[in-house]
């Protein structure tokens, strides 16, 4: 085993730290100059925006506003109060998919919270349903850059022609921020990478590479697909019900990754030949451990991305993010159905309101013209009282070796199916059996008493049907059991939270397309068996060499803890995903964990 030794981050657990100090006369000198610079700093700023007419009092108002290709937006504008020559920036806030905009900034979740507070100091205030949502017309394409960026531009433009005067500008251009989750962080992503006129982001539980996000190496995220989908089954374009109804074979086409990798930031880190390409904004990046749609990875991603192009962003990872209804537990962070974090961050020795966070990030980006904020620029929580601050994601660490076994991959077996229903009470069985079709029904009640025997090769079929028409409750049931391979048991208390690195062989029969399933997990001290961390997996198919990321963790390990690779020849995450002839193969290599 060899360890590599990297000074990532620094670990806080809310201890005092003491300073010698020899002149307590030199600090307060210096605290007095310092105050006095920095009023004199803000004086001269605010010299520096132009805007402001005659005094407003704040009021809010519906309108629609018709986009490119006469469609109807709907918005909400939220005016603030405004003494007379004082001007306003302008916060664009929008909503998650499959949901509607906030027409009175009264949710107590932490981005309204935000907002509100944004419109209460001087702020004006755009909430709006996108495309196809809410009191909006049209079809969601997933934020297309020719059809929903398009709509970010004509809303910009409507803001412009009727807030000024009162819009604070600098050097003739409007200062503007975004907020949103989830799709609502996709507009914020798409819109300024379209629009040069956003100056800064809080995109919260969003995208980098929709392909990515959606269907790894090709395999799709059968039960995420499942939900999204439902949620807006009337409002999609129909691309993205025929992309559903793709993924349902197990495999996501080619033309359809395409057409979504057009959807994100990712498409504007790498090089172009139109004359787009990195968006020059600032951003406060938000994402949730737990997050099985948009992992931790495609955040630093993103940060990294604008990084790289000089724009001063920030990441918070926290527990949360989106969470599978009744299938994950969302306990440790997921506030809403889907999904959702905790307002409460502890960052080194330092407490944060994810609310107070954003409004100072947006707050010192849009009137105080800040170039950088006084905040961690990465902080990884592994709990409500402990989170670890860096300057940069940890990659890689300490380097360790495994080797698999053979490994059956492939569908579960019929007695897996079988014992889906025979856990449920008559009630339950009834209703579940009740909403499959009636020779399928008819076929599972004769196995489930004995009378017939279900050959394996209609397993496929019948998965496919249980997808349609069951609950994530009852489908993650069908989860076999996992092969650990241990790689690490802590000696001491240690904190694993970053990106693990994988450099591996998969040996087996490459024409049979086998796909296994990689995460990591922790076998606790005490306890008899694993656990995978943050419900988080990621396929890998066919075989031969690579190197990946592994999906990012942030946990704290007690001495004795044992951490593992997790390999699953299936799970129910990737219901549909499983290799369709099962086979066996054989995992070795290297995994480099992010430990401190």
């Amino acid at each position: 085993m060899k360890k590599v030794t990297k000074n990532y981050f620094s670990v806080f657990r809310g201890f005092a730290f003491s300073l010698a100090i020899s002149s307590v006369a030199l600090v307060g000198l210096t605290v007095a100059s310092a105050q006095a610079a920095n009023d004199n700093n803000e004086h001269k700023i605010a010299k520096r925006i132009n805007g402001g007419g005659a005094s407003l009092s704040q009021l809010k108002y519906d309108l629609t506003i018709t986009s490119f290709d006469g469609t109807e937006i709907a918005i909400t504008v939220y005016q603030p109060t405004l003494k007379e020559g004082q001007p306003a920036p302008l916060l664009m806030y929008s909503h998650g998919w499959g949901g509607s905009r906030s027409n009175d900034l009264s949710e107590t979740d932490s981005l309204t919270e935000t907002s509100r507070k944004a419109w209460d100091s001087g702020y004006f205030v755009i909430t709006f349903d996108q495309r196809g949502f809410g009191d909006s017309g049209g079809q969601a394409n997933s934020q297309d850059p020719d059809i929903e960026g398009r709509d970010i531009q004509t809303l910009l433009d409507w803001a412009e022609y009727n807030l000024t005067p009162h819009l604070a500008y600098f050097k003739g251009d409007p200062l503007i921020g975004g907020i949103g989750l989830s799709y609502g962080g996709g507009f914020q992503l798409v819109g300024s990478s379209v629009d040069p006129r956003f100056d800064a982001l809080v995109p919260a539980m969003t995208w980098h590479d929709l392909p990515y996000s959606l269907s790894p190496e090709s395999v799709p995220k059968t039960l995420w697909l499942s939900v999204l989908s439902a949620l807006a089954r009337e409002s999609q374009a129909p691309f993205l019900t025929q992309a559903y109804a793709e993924s349902l074979t197990g495999t996501a086409s080619e033309e359809t990754s395409k057409r979504l990798g057009r959807n994100g930031l990712g498409a504007y880190c790498k090089p172009r030949t139109d004359g787009l390409g990195i968006p020059k904004v600032d951003a406060l990046f938000i994402q949730g451990v737990n997050d099985t749609l948009f992992n931790i990875n495609e955040a630093t991603w993103n940060y990294e991305c604008l990084r790289s192009a000089g724009n001063d962003a920030y990441l918070f990872v926290t527990t949360g993010g989106h969470i599978l209804p009744a299938f994950q537990d969302g306990s440790d962070g997921g506030t809403l159905d889907f999904g959702g974090f905790f307002n409460d961050i502890q960052c080194g020795d330092t407490s944060y309101t994810l609310a107070d966070l954003s409004y100072t990030f947006l707050d010192g980006k849009l009137r105080k013209l800040e170039r950088t904020i006084p905040i961690p620029r990465v902080c990884l929580t592994q709990d409500r009282s402990q989170g670890v601050i860096s300057d940069e994601v940890p990659k890689g660490g300490t380097v360790l070796h495994f080797a698999s076994g053979n490994l059956l991959v492939g569908a579960p077996s019929v007695d897996v199916v079988l014992n889906l229903f025979r856990k449920l009470d008559n009630t339950a069985q009834a209703d579940a059996l009740s909403r499959l079709s009636a020779d399928t029904a008819s076929l599972l009640t004769q196995a489930l008493i004995g009378l017939v025997t279900i050959d394996q090769e209609r397993v496929t079929a019948l998965l496919t049907e249980l997808v349609e028409t069951q609950t994530p409750a009852l489908l993650a049931e069908l989860g076999t059991a996992p092969r650990f391979v241990p790689l690490h048991t802590a000696s001491s208390d240690q904190i694993l939270a970053g990106i693990p690195l994988a450099e591996l062989i998969i040996e087996g029969e490459n024409t049979l397309d086998p796909r296994v399933f990689v995460g990591l997990g922790i076998k606790r001290l005490g306890q008899s068996s694993p656990a995978l961390l943050h419900d988080q997996i990621l396929p890998m198919r066919g075989t031969g060499a690579r190197q990946t990321e592994l999906i990012g963790v942030s946990t704290q390990l007690r001495s004795g803890d044992q951490v593992g690779l997790m390999l699953y020849g299936f799970h129910p995450q990737y219901a549909l995903g499983f290799s369709r002839i099962t086979s066996a193969v054989n995992l070795t290599g290297t995994v480099q964990l992010p430990l401190q």
